[in-house]
């Protein structure tokens, strides 16, 4: 009874398991699967590079500038 039930499931994890690798397919910097790209995972754009650049300026003024503004909020609360 068991038998009945774990050979077909036995069969065919043997036949989904291959023994040769996945096939290539081709890749286009456009496809949706882009695992072998450079820059292929960025949140961004990085062929805009005025945009790149804004948004690493952004990016980096922010984490500098964030504590010179909790300080002021701070000495600010204070003085009230």
């Amino acid at each position: 009874m068991i038998g009945k039930r774990v050979v077909p499931l036995l069969q065919s994890l043997r036949r989904a398991h291959g023994g040769a690798p996945a096939q290539y397919t081709g890749q286009t910097p456009t496809s949706f699967v882009q695992d072998g790209w450079a820059s292929a995972r960025l949140p961004f754009n990085v062929r805009n590079r005025y945009g790149l650049a804004i948004k690493a300026v952004l990016f980096l003024a922010s984490g500098f500038w964030a504590p010179f503004l909790v300080v002021e909020y701070q000495l600010r609360k204070a003085n009230q």
